[in-house]
């Protein structure tokens, strides 16, 4: 059966799924019935040939090759190369399909927390004793503490920032809704240590921040997941959690016991002044009536 799609030549960028869906009112039906079975989780794509794929849609090994050439591909692999990139960069669309064999609930789970008791494991024995101080003393010590974390990475930033405000006070929180960074890293300089968390699925700006920092002699930590990229390069502490999930999305496991650890010993280290910035919290607390 001849192929149906557009003969327009699709933009060189454009992902294997706006391919398709730019596309598929124009398909026959035997290419719509390999559309969906793509579509319904493309990271399968990662795993199987061409002759698997054709399998599990119902079609033709030829079918399949003349599809991928008619959505722009060179060959089939090379549709199966994006989809292990996006596989390996983190898209839960492209990690929904793990543990599909596991259809006891049971089993599910104990992969699942066996996957996050590694991941804390792994983070932690990696660290450094000596760097693990330095940055806590520097955190201690520092005029102003600036987080800086991006879509997901902002929610850790706001977890680390929520223990941190406890134990010292002059945290700042970067992205501030509706402004932009240059207002907020004008006023930086050696006396201040930035904390900027990058994990998978990073964007430029980070990067871009952390240059401007490193230029105005700001102190950076930089925590991010093993593959940490370009900006790793501007830090000067780097802790790589492990964040390999069993499921769809990222473990988070061990970026919130890294969070919890460096707070907890920043408050160590702050507990020796006269009177600490937590003790003061505890005080106006009960004055404003905040806890019950």
């Amino acid at each position: 059966m001849s192929s149906k799609v557009i003969s327009r030549s699709p933009e060189p960028s454009a992902s294997l799924e706006s391919r398709i869906r730019s596309r598929y009112e124009q398909m026959s039906a035997v290419e719509q019935k390999l559309s969906d079975v793509i579509l319904a989780s493309p990271g399968q794509l990662a795993m199987q040939t061409a002759t698997e794929l054709a399998i599990s849609a119902g079609v033709s090994k030829a079918t399949t090759t003349r599809f991928f050439r008619a959505l722009g591909y060179d060959s089939y692999d090379a549709a199966r190369r994006e989809a292990r990139k996006a596989s390996s960069g983190g898209s839960p669309l492209y990690l929904q399909h793990l543990n599909d064999a596991d259809h006891d609930p049971q089993a599910l789970v104990q992969h699942h927390l066996d996957q996050e008791i590694a991941n804390l494991a792994k983070t932690y024995e990696s660290l450094s004793p000596t760097d693990l101080a330095h940055m806590t003393q520097a955190i201690a010590k520092a005029r102003r503490v600036v987080l800086i974390g991006f879509r997901h990475s902002q929610t850790i930033a706001v977890m680390f920032r929520s223990n941190l405000i406890q134990v010292r006070g002059d945290i700042l929180l970067l992205p501030a809704p509706g402004d932009s960074l240059a207002e907020y890293l004008a006023g930086l300089d050696e006396r201040d240590v930035a904390i900027c968390i990058g994990l998978r699925r990073r964007v430029p700006q980070l990067e871009g921040a952390m240059a401007v920092m490193a230029g105005l002699g700001v102190q950076i930590l930089y925590i991010s997941d093993v593959l940490t990229g370009r900006p790793a390069k501007l830090a000067r502490w780097v802790i790589r959690c492990h964040t390999e999930g069993s499921l769809m999305f990222d473990s988070n496991a061990s970026v919130a016991g890294i969070t919890n650890l460096i707070c907890s010993l920043v408050g160590k280290e702050l507990a020796g002044e006269k009177s600490t910035h937590l003790a003061q919290a505890e005080v106006l607390h009960q004055k404003l009536e905040e806890l019950e």
